[in-house]
């Protein structure tokens, strides 16, 4: 893999300093203010860069830092009841022990340390919804489920223009011209792809972002997953996901497509919904997978209403290095829209990559259940709490699960419970509902 090495140099400054943050999911390392005065510039071959382009190339895995300390992005996954390492996006198997246990863990170059914040991230306090919120862009649950059951024609779409009416869901405000994400690989071998581009959100609203040689990811409707990736993958362990745009510039399902439509419904084994019980709108966010890995799939519900989250299959759907996958969730705050919600954010509030809350969804084929974990986002935000309580409720299945005002509950009668351990329930029949109730 070509790597640029990125060196950052601190000068005295009326201003505040940016430093790298240990993360668990999508890029490796993210920049949160800092009182001090102290500002970096980062210099790559000589030349100053920006923030935004040294947050994208530790992401993209094309920048990797200078001489220093190191810094660990811990790749954490829920139990398993076998000796099946996993990546965090796997959460095939889980058992129903309550607390999560390391998994693999990958380490880039750092910059020396730098002071950390005296605060976590800043509650999120929406403003009071009108009697009448507008409905999100998302807000329609069958928006873009037209034809999703239609074969997507190879190589009739121009690849600057989404390919609407076979069931993807155009995401406006990514400013990708619809897409979720695009990624180009910059070398292709045999063995798989390298040096990974990605090109940042709101870079072009009209998509012309999706070149020839370039994956162009998209949003499915709600219980639906995206069926396109190519067969091999990143040799750095990065994934790659979406349509592919070839060198005629016209869309095609990419070579390792499970499916000739664009979207593919969750296991039909059990069903997961989420279902909402609050005063306010509330969105939950998949992540982009394979693909950018960012949180860019939302679900977004009213009061009252019930929306069913995709639940893979592990026997059916993408495999990481071999091995099965399955669902990842972020539980935002109440109250914020999903063009905030769904996106990467920078720490300063607990949404986004920073949302305080994970849930995990896949049916383990083997064991035939469900399994469906509740568990704090760490480490990047570990002791975020939400603003209201989640509980896992079903009428077959085994162990309990809840979250509410910072802890995890679990056992016979919610005996137990932690603030740092999550918990998991399995699935074994009909429909699990993830209760979203104000505390």
């Amino acid at each position: 893999m070509r790597l640029a090495t990125l060196f950052p140099l601190a000068a005295v400054a009326t201003s505040i300093a940016a430093h790298p943050h240990k993360q668990s999911h999508g890029p490796a390392a993210v920049y949160q203010p800092a009182p001090v005065a102290t500002v970096i510039v980062y210099v790559l071959d000589g030349k100053p860069i920006s923030e935004a382009e040294v947050r994208q190339g530790i992401a993209n895995g094309t920048l990797i830092w200078g001489d220093g300390g190191n810094l660990s992005t811990s790749l954490a996954s829920i139990p398993t009841p076998g000796p099946i390492p996993v990546k965090s996006e796997t959460l095939q198997r889980l058992s129903q022990q309550p607390a999560p246990k390391p998994a693999t863990q990958v380490e880039l170059k750092s910059a020396p340390s730098h002071p950390q914040p005296s605060s976590a991230p800043q509650p999120y306090r929406p403003e009071p919804e009108p009697s009448q919120p507008p409905a999100p862009s998302h807000h329609n649950q069958n928006k873009g489920a037209e034809g999703v059951e239609r074969e997507f024609p190879n190589g009739e779409f121009s690849c600057n223009s989404f390919p609407r009416g076979y069931g993807a869901v155009a995401i406006d405000h990514a400013g990708l011209g619809g897409w979720i994400g695009i990624q180009a690989p910059r070398i292709v071998e045999a063995a798989g792809y390298d040096d990974i581009m990605t090109v940042p959100h709101g870079s072009c609203s009209d998509g012309t972002c999706c070149k020839p040689g370039r994956f162009c990811s998209y949003s499915c409707p709600p219980g639906y997953l995206k069926a396109s990736w190519p067969s091999a993958q990143v040799l750095q362990h990065q994934t790659l996901g979406g349509l592919y745009c070839n060198l005629e510039g016209k869309l095609e399902m990419a070579s390792g497509s499970i499916s000739k439509t664009l979207c593919v419904k969750g296991t039909d084994k059990v069903t997961v919904k989420v279902q909402n019980k609050l005063s306010a709108s509330q969105s939950i966010c998949r992540t982009d997978y394979p693909g950018t890995e960012g949180e860019t799939i939302p679900t977004t519900t009213r009061p009252g209403e019930s929306v069913e989250l995709a639940c893979p299959d592990n026997s059916k759907y993408f495999k990481w290095l071999g091995k099965p996958t399955s669902a990842q969730y972020y539980i935002n705050p109440k109250g914020v829209p999903e063009n905030e919600a769904c996106q990467w954010g920078d720490g300063s509030r607990p949404i986004g990559n920073w949302a305080p809350v994970n849930l995990g969804a896949g049916y383990d084929d083997a064991s035939g259940k469900a399994y469906i974990p509740l568990f704090p986002n760490a480490p990047t935000n570990p002791n975020g709490k939400l603003d209201f309580s989640v509980e896992l409720v079903a009428d077959d299945m085994n162990g309990r699960c809840k979250y509410s005002k910072g802890m995890y509950y679990y056992g016979n009668d919610y005996s137990e419970s932690s603030p740092t351990k999550g918990c998991t329930i399995a699935l074994n029949s009909g429909t699990l509902n993830v209760v979203l109730t104000d505390d």
